[in-house]
Parts: C-alpha cells; sequence; structure tokens
C-alpha cells in the first residue's frame, strides 16, 4: 500500500520539470555566453587586457645619413623630445590639454586640432602634440605632470642640416605625413605623426632613407607608469646616401647667390655628376621639422621671394643669347651659313615692316660665325634664324640638345620649357586664328626669346654635349647609396649614362668652341669677366645671355635676366657651369663673375674675385622690339 503524501502528483511533476527546465535554461545561458566571450571575442578582450598591461610602442627608426661626394656630412640625426598624448589614460583629454596650453604657454587650439585630427591610431597609442621642444619646456611640463594625466614626454631622432641653407633645394626637406598622404596606397605603412621626405633628395629618396619602425611592449601599471619592458623588436636605421656634390664648390656657388635671385648648376661634362646646384632666395630645412610660425610660412610662400621653387629645375626662363650656339650649331649642320660668311650688321634687321634692333644699335658691321658669337651679335642671328626656319630649329634643339623635355635628374620636379614650333604653336592655342605661325616670329627664336623657355640645366646638359663630343648626359646626384649593415645598394656607374649623341660633325663642335672661348679670352668677348688670370693657364669658354623679360603685373619691362654658360679647361673640357641671375642685368657683367668664383675654387686659383653686382632697379620704360641684348 502506498501512502497519498508518497505520491507525486500531477502538478509536482510539472513543477520539478519547469524547474529542471529553468536550471538548464540558465546553464545553456552561462555556456554560451561563455562560449561568445571566450571564443567569438576572446581575441577582442584579450586585446584589451594586453592593452591594459602592455603597451606597445612604436620606435621610429633613424633616418639615414646625407654625405658630398667627398665623404662630408651635410644631414644627420640629433635626439630631440616630442610631447605626446595617450587618450586612454587621461579622464578628460580635452581639460589636459588646455592644462598644458597653459603650462607651455600655447594657444590651446592647435593642440585640440591635434587631439581631433583623423588618422590610423591603435589603442593607447600615443598622439603627438609638440615636436622637437626645448628642454626648458620639457622641465615645465615634467614638474607639472601631475596635472597633466597621459601627457608623455618622448624622446625621438630628428634631422639636423649642418650647414643650414646651402643647397637647401638639392637636399630637400622632411615633414610629417599628411592626411591626404595617409590616405594613399604608397603610404600604408605610415602612421599619423611619421615624418616623410617631402622634396628633395629627402623625398626621392625616402624609400632609403626612412628606415624600418621598431617596437616595444612596455609592461604598465593601473595607473599607467612603466614597471619593465616585455619584447622589442629593433627599428633599422635608414641607409645612407652619398651625393655627387662637392660641399666646397656648392658652398662658393651659394655665397655667390647671397643677396641674389637665381641659380648656378655645376656640372662634371664627363660623368654627368652634379657638383653644385644652388638656388637662391633659399631657406632653411629645419624649419619643416618643427611647427612653423605664421610669419615664418609668409616668408617662404612670398612670391617675391619664391623661396621654395628650386630655379635650376623648375625654373624656366627666356635663354637669351645662351641659345646663339645651338641655332649656330644647326645652321652649321644644314650648311645655311658657312663659318667664313660675313653678313652685316647695321643695327638693326627690317622683316616686313618692322624692324629688329641689334643690341649694338651701331651696328657690328660684317661678322663671321666667330665674330657673331663673340660679340653676340643679333641681326646675324635674326638671319640665320630667317634661313633656317623656327621647324629646324625645333629639330635641334629639341630632338638633339633636349630643350623642352626634362633632363631627368630627378622625377617629377623638372620644368620642361618650351621649344616652339609649328606645330607646337598648332596645338598651344584654341582660337584658330593664334595657330599659325608667322616668319617674323622665327626671328625672336633664332636669339633665344619670344616662345622659348629653357632652365639652367637643361642648358648646362647641352653645353656639356657641345663640348664633351656629343653626348647628352643624364646629370646625376646620387653617388651611391650604403645600407645600415654595410651592404652597396646602388652605385653610380664609372660611365655616364648617355641618352643620345648628338650627331653633330666634330669639326662643327670645335667651331663653336673655339668662338666661346673668344667670348671669355677675346678682347672684344662679352663674357671677359668670368676670365681667370692668365698665370693660371686655365682657358675658359662660354657664352653670356641677357633676356628681356616684362613684369607679369604690369605688362612693363622688367629688369633683364642674365645668363652665362660656360666651361672649363678650354683644351680638356672638365665642367660646364651655367648661371641665371633674375632681373640680374646683362649676362657679362652680372653673371659672367659669378661663374668665375665656381671656377676659381674648381681650379684652386686663390687670387681675390670681383664682388658680384648687385641686381639694378626696375626700368620704367617700356619695352623695346623684342631683341637680346649682348
Amino acid at each position: 500500500m502506498v501512502n497519498s503524501y508518497e505520491r507525486s502528483t500531477p502538478n509536482n511533476t510539472f513543477r520539478i520539470w519547469v524547474a529542471f527546465g529553468f536550471v538548464l535554461l540558465c546553464i545553456s545561458i552561462l555556456i554560451l555566453r561563455l562560449w561568445y566571450l571566450q571564443i567569438v571575442r576572446g581575441e577582442f578582450f584579450r586585446d584589451r587586457s594586453e592593452n591594459n598591461r602592455l603597451r606597445m610602442i612604436y620606435i621610429p627608426p633613424t633616418r639615414g645619413i646625407i654625405y658630398d661626394r667627398n665623404g662630408e656630412v651635410l644631414v644627420r640625426n640629433r635626439p630631440s623630445f616630442n610631447v605626446d598624448l595617450v587618450i586612454e589614460d587621461s579622464p578628460n583629454p580635452q581639460q589636459t590639454v588646455a592644462d598644458l596650453a597653459l603650462i607651455v604657454g600655447e594657444d590651446p587650439g592647435p593642440l585640440q586640432e591635434r587631439v581631433l585630427k583623423d588618422g590610423k591610431r591603435r589603442r593607447f597609442e600615443p598622439k603627438l602634440l609638440m615636436r622637437d621642444v626645448s628642454r626648458d619646456l620639457v622641465a615645465k611640463i615634467s614638474a607639472q605632470r601631475y596635472r597633466l594625466p597621459g601627457i608623455a614626454i618622448n624622446v625621438v631622432s630628428t634631422r639636423e642640416y649642418l650647414y643650414g641653407e646651402m643647397s637647401a633645394h638639392v637636399l630637400g626637406y622632411i615633414r610629417e605625413v599628411s592626411s591626404e598622404q595617409l590616405k594613399s596606397p604608397a603610404y600604408s605603412n605610415y602612421l599619423m605623426g611619421d615624418l616623410v621626405g617631402q622634396y628633395g633628395v629627402e623625398a626621392n629618396l625616402e624609400r632609403y632613407l626612412r628606415g624600418e619602425r621598431g617596437s616595444q611592449a612596455v609592461i604598465v601599471n593601473a595607473l599607467g607608469n612603466r614597471i619593465g619592458e616585455a619584447y622589442l623588436n629593433a627599428e633599422k636605421p635608414g641607409s645612407n646616401v652619398m651625393l655627387t656634390i662637392d660641399r666646397k664648390i656648392q658652398a662658393v656657388a651659394d655665397q655667390a647667390l647671397t643677396g641674389l635671385k637665381g641659380g648656378v648648376v655645376v656640372m662634371d661634362v664627363r660623368s654627368g655628376d652634379i657638383l653644385a646646384l644652388a638656388s637662391a632666395p633659399r631657406y632653411h630645412p629645419a624649419i619643416f621639422t618643427t611647427e612653423i610660425s605664421k610669419e615664418a610660412w609668409s616668408d617662404l610662400i612670398d612670391p617675391k621671394a619664391n623661396r621654395l621653387s628650386n630655379r635650376i629645375l623648375q625654373g624656366a626662363f627666356p635663354p637669351g643669347s645662351v641659345f646663339k650656339i645651338f641655332v649656330a650649331a644647326a645652321a652649321l649642320s644644314e650648311g645655311v651659313i658657312t663659318p667664313s660668311e660675313k653678313i652685316r650688321c647695321p643695327g638693326y634687321l627690317k622683316f616686313g615692316k618692322r624692324a629688329f634692333r641689334c643690341h649694338k644699335h651701331s651696328g657690328h658691321g660684317s661678322v663671321n660665325l666667330f665674330e657673331a658669337i663673340v660679340q653676340s651679335c643679333d641681326v646675324y642671328f635674326y638671319t640665320v634664324g630667317q634661313r633656317l626656319g623656327v621647324d629646324r630649329i625645333y629639330r635641334y634643339a629639341h630632338d638633339m640638345f633636349g630643350f623642352g623635355e626634362p633632363t631627368g635628374i630627378t622625377q617629377g620636379e623638372e620644368s620642361s620649357g618650351i621649344v616652339p614650333s609649328t606645330a607646337w604653336k598648332a596645338s598651344y592655342f584654341k582660337n584658330p586664328a593664334d595657330k599659325r605661325w608667322f616668319p617674323g616670329e622665327t626671328l625672336p627664336v633664332a636669339i633665344g626669346q619670344g616662345a622659348v623657355s629653357t632652365t639652367p640645366i637643361q642648358i648646362a646638359r647641352a653645353l656639356a654635349a657641345v663640348v664633351n663630343g656629343g653626348k647628352i648626359i643624364r646629370p646625376r646626384l646620387v653617388k651611391k647609396i650604403v645600407a645600415g649593415d654595410g651592404r652597396m645598394l646602388e652605385e653610380a656607374s664609372a660611365e655616364p649614362e648617355v641618352v643620345r649623341t648628338v650627331d653633330l660633325e666634330p669639326s662643327i663642335l670645335e667651331q663653336l668652341k673655339a668662338a666661346m672661348v673668344g667670348v671669355v679670352e677675346d678682347r672684344r668677348g662679352t663674357g671677359h669677366k668670368a676670365a681667370l688670370p692668365k698665370e693660371f693657364h686655365i682657358m675658359i669658354g662660354g657664352k653670356t645671355g641677357t633676356a628681356q623679360v616684362a613684369s607679369r603685373e604690369s605688362g612693363i619691362k622688367d629688369e633683364d635676366h642674365a645668363w652665362f654658360a660656360a666651361y672649363a679647361p678650354a683644351d680638356k673640357p672638365q665642367i660646364v657651369v651655367a648661371v641665371i641671375l633674375e632681373n640680374g642685368g646683362h649676362g657679362g657683367a652680372a653673371a659672367a663673375p659669378v661663374a668665375r668664383k665656381i671656377f676659381a675654387a674648381y681650379f684652386g686659383v686663390p687670387e681675390e674675385i670681383p664682388a658680384v653686382p648687385k641686381i639694378r632697379k626696375q626700368l620704367a620704360r617700356p619695352a623695346p622690339s623684342p631683341a637680346a641684348i649682348n
């Protein structure tokens, strides 16, 4: 017999099953939650846990050192202090930044903008607030650290340009990677706050100079204080670069341009090595490694000075009478003149209803090719231009000597310049009436005026071809690149890179060289101010140029551009020097003395060189006919 209290009633059985189901549901929820936290989100929470204990710090690599061709250091690195903010360590980052600004006496606005600035960033990764601060500022911040949760001072290396503004346009500069650059695949391995080459050698050789970033895991306590180091991936320093620049020649070129606007390029005619490349006014590259004040930035972008422009590579100027050398080469090769043929210069050439004047208004009389180059007779070359026609001038100037195209010394930083032709004009202008080339337009082209524009380095390369036997050489700035472990990554060949050979009879090149020697050494020569003292037995050949220019704003004739392109020694050429002085006046009076300084420094001539004349004030008279003076 079973008692009634020993039997389970249907109601109790139901309750038991409900309770069992509830317990089972709770256990299932716990298991599912555990699975979610451990398996699905396990990596996330493990990462957060590790980040709370470990801080991954990226260690920027030291950039490679830049040397001149003789092993003298031009650019190296030095330690500097950066002020960073770890946002996760600050309960109120905006207030922390405001307190920091108060302590250092800065406007909090730019600092707040840096905190809000977008960019790739990991948790606990510092945000750069202030770069390369002084030791006094470091002391102020350190003394107030209790008020600045999340603020950290880190020691990093920064660029040191040992010779200030010298060769600034060659070396370039580095600057913090921009937001636009970070969006590009080319900068996928950069982080906000990284420095990157933005111009010149620093930019063109960024992949070598930069090195590889290192990383370090730092153990911190609950307050964020460092209590140890977990592991380290050492950074790899950037490769070292040796340039073809000669520091001493470069210094002379830079000094010669002090107070002037213009440029100097010195090129080895045998190898294409650039020994000096100076452009003025300049800037100090170090200004870009720190915060730039409004005043400094205004000075940098002042259009009158145009400090950021490399006039040797980016400045396209009318070449003036320097261009006559290449027109003469075309005329001799085409047989439209002979070296002995004389052309009368009464001081002008009547063409149609217009008189094209020579720079010597009284005329040169009857002159042959030698005399026309030595005295830079415009009428002679007006006549030669008529006989050649613009398309034959184009064929020699562009197709042979390389005007109107980049020389290839760097990528993306060169102007092409212009060599006009009938096809060029037809494609350049939109108005059908402007597309036709008129014969009268050829005359200014023959003396390097009109639509012709060249860069100084194009002049240097073309002149090198005249004196080295006709080889168009690619100019080069890099001698070798050596990795941090000593491996040779790149080395310039002992042989030059010959782009093409000018198809001219050797006798034509000899006639041109002889005439250029006359420009400097002949008593009638326009470039005699470039001559070195006779006792050193170093003869120089060259060609002056004085290019007329008009003010863009007013259209009134501005002071002429002064040119001088030369080579030496005359009997066995080693270097060419091309000088351009913007609004510098006459080439023979202003530019030739600059070249003389360069030649004196190169050949070790110790004599005192006359000072370079200062640029004269702008002329207020209207522009005459497009005749080049000189």
